[in-house]
């Protein structure tokens, strides 16, 4: 199928062009497929909200949500150490194409374990 199929393509960022990281893939695919992802994501996402199937502290790609109350907390956490000369300490962890690397079996069985509708997941 036409709609299930599509073309990468490499589009430099920054640094030695020789290293693979410095590529973004840009994916050009066809429109319908594209507006039928974008409904099934919505249908998905209503799904596990209504389903209470998300943990609050997630935040980030929902709809009226975004990671703006993360960040308005640590912004106030830090200026508070600051006001109270207290030392404060930050960690930073970005997990690198994380949804890249799990393999599409195992979110498969996340997803049915979730009670996730399986014609949903066989899409």
């Amino acid at each position: 199928m036409k709609w299930k199929t599509s073309s990468t393509i490499l589009v430099y960022k920054k640094g030695d062009r020789g290293m693979l990281e410095n590529w973004r893939p840009l994916t050009l695919g066809d429109t319908v497929s594209k507006l039928f992802a974008a409904i099934l994501v919505n249908r998905l996402t209503d799904w596990a909200v209504t389903n209470c199937r998300l943990s609050p502290a997630q935040k980030g790609f929902l709809r009226d949500e975004g990671c703006f109350e993360h960040n308005f907390v640590l912004q106030e956490a830090l200026t508070d150490a600051r006001r109270s000369r207290r030392q404060a300490v930050v960690a930073w962890l970005d997990l690198s194409d994380a949804f890249g690397s799990i393999p599409h079996a195992t979110i498969r069985r996340a997803l049915a374990g979730a009670a996730v509708p399986k014609d949903l997941i066989n899409i």
